[in-house]
């Protein structure tokens, strides 16, 4: 058995989605909750205890135990295995094998060493009064205190250096974890970080992969912030301050609030605001987006109004437009103070508000210009123009781009065809979004509308053969006795999935006949494209059908099978009489002979 059959046999899937959901019992080893991946307020997603899977009817996910700890956890296949091994006991050898892997996992446990060594210090070691003053002065209570691990580095040149020598660190290993620096005269190693409030960062799986460090003192000959640096387990443009702790609330909110500085985020999530993470002072990366997308596609941004804050904005904004991103901007009331942290703490509403009322960026950008200058003057319309119009020509969307456009040249007092002079020029440069020029614009795909028929008879399929599953045996005997002994299914995921079971059934009741009166599980020989359909349709059957006789569900199928046939008759006449037409108008006697005989055959 490998490592993934194994998991599946010793774990539950009812089990670890009650670890992330109130489950409520819905018949016999199926529960329902609320699905934890879009909003909703009756239950749709679906828990099967003898299929081990679940299916969400509202959004149309589902899957196992492994797909279910991914999207929750954000993980990828192979940490959600590890994720799944460590809660089923069982060891995976094969990753321990890579020296890339023990290297990287030995830097998450001196790192983590280290957390403690600071924490620790923070709270009773000597000298550390500087640390805990300030800690108190900006607010932050014991419990944040804690569930952030805030720490303290002595004022020492090797104090943790010497600890962890003595837990059995090498000097190598604090410099490859970039906990120290090889001193330049003699042997051995010195603290890379004196006398400063430590902020450990995890990694999104709650690995603690590195620290920030700030400065507690006024000295103006060192930096206000040190970080860790680059290592096989820190990279500062792949991580988000805070995105472990906040990923459930941003899921859940459907939205990450990204602010600049650390305690931002601590504040925040001291009252009770925790859909926030923290940049660290950078314009967001594709890496950083990759992470925010795993819970979702919507960002509010809070960083500073000063030149730099906006220089940092728009240095994201592109890059996340590119990525499907829904981008809004806080803007903090004048009384809120200087940033998040503060705000949160003058009144916790204050920063409430401005997340709820944070604008489109593209609203923010068009203010933002208009601060910029005055449109009563030549001059002022330039600096307006040179600040909005590039964004403009960043918008991939024909109809918002043209909004903005008529918007902008009807506020400045300019003609429209001035402006798009000026785009054309700025057309130029190679930005995300910006128009082609209208001799090589694409034409936008055409929309067909939905085929009614098509919808109707493909619910009616689906509805068919959910109900043949719950007679446990062959479909196609059960529709030879309802009167439909060669069916047809339009959708080729069901035609499979019908011809699939035939053949499953059948071997099934050969080798082990007593699984199939279990339940309404998927036989072992389906490939898996048709266990995730079958899935599917027996969670439909679980949830319209549960308890119903089998002679009137029977009976129920007889009349649904006889609907569908009678409706694709129909549709195959009208088909026929329009061909009909056609082979008249052409003259054709010879097909229009074969169309009128196979016209009389339906009738």
């Amino acid at each position: 058995m490998d490592a993934v059959q194994e998991i599946k046999s010793r774990l539950d899937v009812a089990d670890i989605v009650g670890e992330y959901l109130p489950l409520k019992p819905s018949g016999t080893g199926t529960f329902k909750a609320n699905c934890p991946f879009h909003n909703e307020r009756t239950p749709s997603f679906f828990v099967s205890r003898p299929r081990q899977s679940w299916h969400c009817f509202g959004c149309d996910e589902g899957g196992d135990i492994f797909s279910f700890v991914q999207r929750m956890e954000g993980f990828g296949f192979r940490e959600a295995l590890q994720h799944l091994a460590g809660k089923a006991g069982v060891t995976l050898p094969e990753f321990e094998q890579k020296p890339e892997y023990n290297s990287k996992q030995r830097l998450f446990e001196i790192n983590d060493l280290a957390r403690r060594f600071y924490r620790s210090t923070l709270e009773t070691g000597q000298g550390s009064d500087i640390a805990r003053a300030y800690v108190a002065k900006r607010g932050v209570d014991t419990l944040t205190a804690d569930l952030f691990s805030l720490g303290y580095a002595p004022d020492e040149w090797s104090a943790f250096a010497d600890y962890a020598k003595t837990k059995g660190v090498t000097d190598t290993e604090l410099i490859q974890a970039g906990l120290a620096n090889k001193r330049e005269k003699g042997s051995g190693v010195y603290d890379r970080f004196r006398g400063r409030l430590m902020f450990p960062i995890w990694d999104v799986q709650g690995h603690v992969i590195g620290f920030t460090a700030r400065i507690l003192t006024d000295a103006k000959d060192q930096p206000k912030y040190v970080n860790t640096p680059e290592t096989p387990a820190y990279k500062k443009s792949a991580v988000l301050y805070g995105l472990d702790k906040a990923k459930g609330a941003i899921r859940q909110e459907d939205m990450a609030v990204i602010v600049e500085g650390n305690m931002d985020v601590v504040g925040s999530h001291q009252f009770n605001v925790q859909n926030v993470v923290a940049s660290s002072g950078t314009a967001l990366t594709g890496e950083q987006l990759f992470l925010i997308k795993r819970f979702t596609t919507n960002i509010a941004i809070a960083f500073d109004q000063d030149s730099a804050g906006v220089a940092a904005t728009l240095r994201g904004l592109d890059l996340a437009r590119s990525q499907d991103f829904s981008i809004r901007v806080i803007t903090l009331p004048p009384e809120a103070g200087k940033d998040p942290d503060e705000a949160v703490r003058k009144d916790p509403q204050l920063w409430r508000d401005a997340i709820k009322n944070a604008i489109p960026i593209m609203e923010w950008v068009y203010r933002m210009g208009f601060k910029a200058g005055s449109p009563s003057t030549p001059e002022g319309k330039r600096e307006i123009v040179k600040m909005i119009l590039p964004e403009i020509g960043r918008i991939a969307d024909a109809v918002e781009r043209d909004h903005w456009m008529r918007r902008l040249a009807k506020d400045l007092d300019t003609s429209l065809s001035a402006l798009e002079e000026v785009l054309q020029k700025l057309g130029k440069a190679k930005t995300y979004g910006t128009p082609l020029p209208r001799e090589e614009a694409p034409t936008e795909a055409r929309v067909e509308p939905a085929d009614p028929d098509r919808v109707w008879n493909e619910a009616q399929e689906e509805r068919i053969l959910a109900m043949c599953l719950y007679f446990k045996e062959d479909p196609k005997n059960i529709l030879q006795e309802c009167g439909w002994p060669e069916p047809v299914f339009g959708r080729p995921d069901l035609s499979k999935l019908y011809m699939a079971l035939g053949t499953a059934y059948t071997q099934m009741r050969q080798e082990t006949p007593s699984d199939i009166a279990t339940g309404i599980r998927p036989p072992a020989s389906l490939a898996p494209d048709e266990t995730t359909t079958f899935d599917a349709l027996a969670f439909f059957a679980e949830r319209e059908f549960q308890g119903q006789p089998l002679d009137q569900l029977k009976r129920e199928l007889q009349r649904d099978a006889a609907a569908l046939q009678d409706r694709l008759k129909k549709q195959q006449r009208r088909h026929l009489e329009q061909q009909m037409r056609e082979a008249e108008r052409l003259n054709d006697h010879e097909r229009m002979t074969a169309l009128l005989e196979q016209f009389q055959k339906l009738t």
